[in-house]
């Protein structure tokens, strides 16, 4: 529970040194100074940060030029991520005494996240969607949004994690981790789950390499991660511009491949899958 007292408004923040209505009216001021040059996607973040109750939930438009050292490490079968260095860093709170955000960890390493078979804003929107609504506790941080000069894709900002995927990291260390520790992340990753049910979304795509870590042996820091198939539950999946399923066969739950109506207790399917994972 917030116990920090406002020095604007001489209230209780909302969260700790998060007072929202304050910060609400700061981010207003702030909407005629950036654009994305999409108004669609500056809507987007807008009512991201109008409704962030804690820095965690803050999303921004990054120019892509506030990046450096980008090099591509990885290619999966949604897009391309990127290393890079955020040169300013996350917002943290404000700073009343020199009227602008206060940011934390300048030069920080993020991910970029490029969608190839996504065209545009609207095709990624539930994916940003359901970033926004986990990032910090059931997904990795998710900081915002940028679009790359060359191609004009767009590209989301995210928590760069050390560790990876457990697809990778247990070829590597599967044997030298104990069952406990293994049960401890399968629990976790069953609290991960159910957040994600709990906003009527199923995922579809959960597999190893979809699961992060910055430390795979600190089992709060397991997140689920590429949401690039997850539906809101009954929602209608005869879609016409639906897309061709781009995933892990093996992991694909059997009601994605007939397009009949998803239920979240597929994902325990998948889960299941997991437990017999090397």
């Amino acid at each position: 529970m917030p116990s920090n007292i406002c020095p604007e408004c001489n209230q209780k923040d909302t969260s700790y040194n998060w007072c929202k209505p304050c910060n609400l009216k700061h981010f207003q001021n702030d909407f005629n100074n950036w654009t994305s040059g999409n108004a669609k996607v500056d809507k987007f973040i807008q009512d991201a940060q109008l409704n962030a109750n804690n820095y965690w939930r803050v999303i921004e438009w990054i120019p892509y030029d506030r990046f450096k050292d980008v090099k591509q490490i990885g290619k999966g079968g949604f897009g391309t991520i990127h290393y890079a260095r955020w040169i300013d860093g996350y917002i943290d709170k404000w700073d009343i005494e020199n009227q602008q955000w206060k940011r934390y960890y300048k030069d920080q390493e993020v991910a970029l996240k490029k969608f190839d078979n996504f065209v545009n804003f609207n095709d990624m929107e539930i994916h940003y969607k359901t970033y926004a609504s986990f990032t910090g506790s059931s997904s990795i941080r998710f900081y915002g949004i940028t679009q790359d000069p060359e191609t004009h894709s767009y590209m989301m900002v995210l928590e760069y994690v050390a560790d990876g995927n457990l697809r990778e990291y247990l070829k590597i260390n599967f044997n030298n981790i104990n069952w406990k520790r293994k049960l401890f992340n399968l629990y976790n990753l069953s609290e991960r789950l159910m957040n994600i049910h709990k906003l009527d979304i199923v995922h579809q795509n959960f597999h190893p390499g979809n699961i992060l870590s910055s430390n795979f042996k600190d089992t709060y820091s397991i997140y689920i991660s590429d949401f690039g198939l997850s539906k809101l539950i009954g929602e209608n999946q005869n879609n016409p511009e639906k897309k061709n399923i781009v995933s892990v066969l093996p992991y694909i739950t059997p009601e994605v491949l007939s397009s009949d109506e998803k239920d979240t207790k597929a994902a325990m399917y998948i889960h299941l899958e997991l437990l017999l994972t090397k």
